[in-house]
């Protein structure tokens, strides 16, 4: 498993944590910290670069979150926000904290990735769900949000290793 894959995974279930459990962020570091790389299938080796990356992931949806809250509802047709699957919602919450706020991931990678979350953690709809939400927000938010405007574009950063 790649680590980027890997860090999102930590990330999804630390963000689930924060939603249902209310966890402070001190609670979810210690989670990170000691996360285990039976849970993921992955070496040893790539677990610290993976964990930073979903601390990264963490600290762009938690300081953006009122942000992403305001733009993922007007692309839900048929389905209020706070109904939908908690899961869903917090990899829908990661997709577009990695398509606005992070010149480094091509929207394409962002939204293969979460369509993998969402089969692998969500239930049998989930992943054609937030493949169309996403896919909406790419086509819908690119004016408003200079990062993925740029990524439209084609102008981004070179992408890390997923």
């Amino acid at each position: 498993m790649g680590i980027r894959r890997a860090g999102r995974i930590i990330a999804l279930q630390s963000l689930y944590q924060i939603e249902i459990a209310d966890k402070p962020m001190e609670e979810i570091n210690e989670f990170i910290d000691t996360y285990s790389t039976q849970n993921l299938g992955q070496e040893e080796k790539f677990l610290d670069k993976s964990k930073e990356f979903a601390k990264e992931l963490i600290k762009n949806v938690v300081d953006n979150k009122a942000e992403i809250d305001d733009i993922i509802p007007k692309y839900l047709k048929n389905w209020k926000y706070d109904r939908i699957l908690s899961i869903d919602r917090n990899i829908l919450r990661i997709g577009v904290a990695e398509l606005v706020f992070r010149e480094d991931i091509p929207y394409k990678v962002t939204i293969n990735e979460a369509i993998e979350l969402a089969k692998r953690f969500g239930d049998e709809k989930s992943g054609s769900f937030i493949n169309g939400v996403l896919d909406n927000i790419v086509k819908n938010e690119g004016e408003q949000h200079e990062i993925l405007k740029a990524k439209l574009s084609g102008k981004v950063k070179k992408p890390a290793e997923e």
